[in-house]
């Protein structure tokens, strides 16, 4: 059992450090990857857990990507929460910590100009994937097309609380869909 355990959280500490450096304009854009990892690769969550994390993540307070230790609990237990978040959050907070020192000294430079331009396109792409995803995962018939339809135009041009329009989603799809 000890070595299933060592096997499980190495294999959580490699998954989640390598996604985490992917997460470029935010964890959007990972979600594809990191599903893919998470319930077809590894089989840690199913669909429909992986789904239900991300979205209890959103309505928590604290950075979107709280939802890996809850795949990393279901995975390993509380050791597995415990390693798929230092996992998430070490790399890339040591390499944002790294870059900013440097950021302000470079930032007139041509160079990092052509980054910024050159990272733009993977970010918007990344979160067009993640989208993709979400929707794969959570809409599975017409009323749950819209209820996320609804959600979009409330969030994106109502300008309402995405916590609010997540409850109110919540709510109807438990009274409009049983």
């Amino acid at each position: 059992m000890a070595g299933s355990r060592v096997s499980v959280a190495g294999d959580l500490a490699a998954v989640f450090a390598r996604v985490s450096l992917l997460a470029f304009g935010g964890g959007l854009g990972i979600l594809p990857e990191m599903e893919r990892q998470a319930v077809e690769t590894h089989r840690w969550v199913t669909h429909r857990e992986f789904a239900d994390a991300w979205a209890l993540s959103q309505v928590t307070p604290g950075p979107g990507m709280l939802m890996v230790l809850v795949i990393g609990f279901r995975a390993g237990g509380l050791g597995g929460a415990l390693v798929a978040g230092l996992a998430m959050f070490g790399p890339t907070a040591t390499l944002a910590a790294l870059v900013a020192e440097r950021w302000g000294r470079l930032g007139g430079r041509p160079t990092v100009a052509v980054l910024r331009r050159t990272l733009s396109p993977i970010a918007v792409g990344l979160l067009a994937a993640g989208c993709y995803t979400l929707v794969r995962l959570g809409v599975d018939g017409l009323g749950t097309a819209l209820i996320a339809v609804g959600a979009m135009v409330a969030a994106g041009w109502g300008g309402l609380s995405p916590a609010l329009v997540i409850a109110a989603g919540a709510v109807l799809g438990v009274a409009a869909l049983r």
